[in-house]
């Protein structure tokens, strides 16, 4: 599984760019590996969701979900950060179930479009990333899509920009 692809890498710095707190010496703008995690987490267990969604998490899926994560934190979070993620993933999972864990990432996002899209598209990147997409997965992502109130027409077009 290629997770590295630059549909991924675009929305990283999407995401990056949205993480910035206060400012280095040069005036730009710096994040800390604390802020880029938290802002990253929803959109990673997103991925998760999707991920587990056929209740068989590969170690191949496992793998190309940590290197999401790493790519999308720009190697701020170490592999222990992201071990530590994973296990909330699977807490969460296993207390609240996903389709009510969705609902509550989709609210967390509240008015931003373009958070909402961008969970979406790298839900449905880790859902093409083995070439086939589960009846599951397909109905995990049609609650992502319905708690994050993406259009048919808006999804199709996500789709279509993941490389």
């Amino acid at each position: 599984m290629d997770i590295n692809t630059a549909a991924i890498r675009r929305l990283r710095d999407a995401l990056l760019a949205k993480s910035t707190v206060g400012a280095s010496n040069t005036g730009a703008p710096s994040a800390t590996g604390d802020a880029v995690l938290r802002r990253v987490e929803p959109f990673a267990e997103t991925m998760f969701l999707v991920m587990v969604a056929d209740d068989h998490a590969a170690t191949a899926e496992n793998q190309a979900l940590s290197a999401a994560v790493r790519i999308l934190t720009d190697g701020l979070v170490g592999p222990d950060g992201v071990r530590e993620m994973i296990d909330r993933f699977h807490d969460n999972l296993s207390a609240f179930g996903a389709e009510a864990r969705l609902a509550r990432i989709g609210a967390s996002f509240g008015a931003d479009r373009d958070d909402r899209e961008i969970a979406f598209t790298l839900a449905a990147a880790m859902a093409l990333a083995d070439d086939e997409v589960a009846i599951s997965e397909n109905r995990t992502l049609a609650w992502v899509r319905e708690y994050f109130g993406i259009s048919d027409q808006r999804v199709a077009a996500l789709i279509e920009s993941i490389d």
